[in-house]
C-alpha cells in the first residue's frame, strides 16, 4: 500500500491559506495537505509529523524566519535536503530568483493575482509532484 503524499505549505498571510484550502477542497485530491504559518513553525511542524513530506511549498517574505533562511537550513540539513522544496511567492526580483536557485530551491513559482489561477496552479504542483515525477521513497 502506497502512502498519500503530504504537502506542506508554509505561508504567513491567512488569506492565501485560505485559498490554497479552498482549491485543494475543490479537487479530488489523494494527497494530505499542512500548513505552518512561518519558517520556525515550520521547523516544529516538520518535526511533529509522522509522515515524511512529498514537497514543500514556501513563501519568501515571513516574520520570524523568512522562506530563504528556512530553505538553506533545510539544504544544509542531512535529514531534509531531499525534500523538494517549491518557492511560491509574489516576488519576482531576479536576485531572489537566483538566491532561491542557489539555496537548492527545486523550482520557483510567482504566485497568481486571483484565486482561479491560485486553483490552476496547485492542479498543475500537485500533479507534476504526483503523477509526473520520481520522488525519494520515503523511510517507514
Amino acid at each position: 500500500m502506497s502512502i498519500k503524499p503530504l504537502f506542506i505549505v508554509v505561508e504567513d498571510d491567512e488569506d492565501d491559506r485560505d485559498l490554497l484550502k479552498l482549491a485543494y477542497q475543490e479537487g479530488e485530491y489523494n494527497c494530505e495537505l499542512v500548513f505552518a504559518e512561518d519558517g520556525q513553525h515550520a521547523l516544529e511542524v516538520l518535526q511533529s509529523l509522522k509522515t515524511r513530506p512529498s514537497v514543500m511549498l514556501l513563501d519568501i517574505n515571513m516574520p520570524k524566519m523568512g522562506g530563504l533562511t528556512l530553505l538553506e537550513k533545510l539544504k544544509n540539513s542531512s535529514v531534509w535536503k531531499e525534500m523538494p522544496i517549491v518557492m511560491l511567492t509574489t516576488s519576482d526580483n531576479e536576485d531572489t530568483i537566483h538566491r532561491a536557485y542557489g539555496l537548492g530551491a527545486n523550482s520557483y513559482i510567482v504566485k497568481p493575482t486571483n484565486f482561479r489561477g491560485l486553483s490552476n496552479l496547485w492542479d498543475t504542483v500537485y500533479h507534476f509532484w504526483t503523477d509526473t515525477v520520481q520522488l525519494p521513497v520515503q523511510a517507514s
